[in-house]
């Protein structure tokens, strides 16, 4: 073989060298991030739980990721169903309420091999995965299934139309979780209203709910309705740090001729004095005329407080609790 014919193969085998590289491994097939996300949503409309009621124009692409196999990504998906639950609930109780889901779907050389709702749904065997539900996820649905049987939405709540739209751990023992309730009602008002006359009007409502211990420990609508008691909130139901001073200055005043100089329209000096990294428990310092006031208390729903009273010049020193109900117990020996 001449020189030149030897030099024009070897142009040829260049030329084509590259496309052999991207067909290698795969004859015939090229797989593209495009072509993952298409057998994605494929597989997400033909899936067991998008299948029983979800809503096509609530599909959503979230993103893709590579894995460390070739030709193989996840491909995250976002969808809505109108009812609460996993798979093909035909034959069970569902809460009906617009949940959000988030599926992810792995797919190695263009077939699906595997598929997840939320981290619990096994989308390809039916099966819940075998995980403990967040402490948080156990409040949120709580909340929701105690709120269905409240009397405001049960009497005339709209179907489908609550949904959570905030949750918060607060730093305390135990947890307490406020979770932030959206729905809507046929009519306005609160609680039962059997006996009223009431207008047609859809009427937005907003819950704040409070749980700790596996119980719901306040709930209140519209930051008016006390819905746990079934009445009108009042101005305030927790008593607050400085109400709880006054307190202890009217009781101290009665019994102790010491504290005749403690007046309640003293200007005091307030400083908040928790220990940086103590949680679940706030301490405020009350100072002023040689008298220094410091309140105490875990931060849980209604808390018990405790109070330290000391008067530098006499030496005058005092100490109890005080209760929501303004109760107070002496601990000064």
């Amino acid at each position: 073989m001449s020189r030149k014919l030897n030099t024009v193969v070897a142009i040829l085998l260049l030329g084509i060298f590259p496309v052999l590289s991207i067909y290698a491994g795969a004859p015939g097939v090229i797989y593209t991030e495009d072509k993952c996300i298409e057998e994605a949503i494929r597989f997400l409309k033909g899936s067991p739980t998008y299948s029983y009621d979800g809503m096509e124009e609530t599909i959503e692409f979230i993103g893709i990721e590579p894995a460390r196999s070739p030709y193989t990504w996840f491909v995250t998906l976002r969808f809505t169903s109108r009812n609460g639950g996993y798979g093909d609930r035909t034959d069970q109780m569902t809460l009906t309420m617009l949940t959000e889901h988030t599926m992810i779907v792995l797919i190695s050389k263009g077939k699906v091999v595997s598929a997840v709702t939320d981290d619990i749904f096994n989308e390809i065997t039916g099966e819940i995965i075998d995980m403990p539900k967040s402490p948080l996820l156990e409040a949120e649905e709580l909340v929701m299934e105690w709120l269905r049987n409240a009397q405001t939405f049960n009497f005339d709540g709209i179907e489908g139309t609550m949904r959570v739209v905030n949750s918060v751990i607060l730093e305390s023992y135990p947890e307490q979780y406020v979770i932030t309730v959206a729905f809507e009602c046929s009519h306005p008002g609160y609680g039962d209203r059997s006996d009223m006359i009431l207008a047609q009007v859809i009427t937005e409502h907003t819950a704040i709910v409070i749980v700790s211990s596996g119980e719901v420990q306040s709930a209140v609508i519209d930051g008016q309705w006390d819905e746990l008691n079934q009445r009108e909130k009042g101005i305030s139901e927790l008593l607050p740090p400085e109400e709880v001073v006054n307190i202890v200055i009217e009781y101290l005043r009665d019994n102790y001729s010491e504290a005749n100089t403690l007046n309640l329209n003293d200007d005091w000096t307030i400083t908040e004095t928790t220990p940086e990294g103590l949680l679940g428990q706030s301490i405020i310092e009350y100072t002023g005329d040689n008298w220094k006031i410091v309140v105490s208390h875990p931060v849980v729903w209604k808390p018990t407080y405790t109070v330290e009273v000391e008067q530098a010049d006499s030496g005058f020193v005092w100490k109890g609790t005080i209760d929501q109900s303004g109760s107070i117990t002496e601990l000064t020996e």
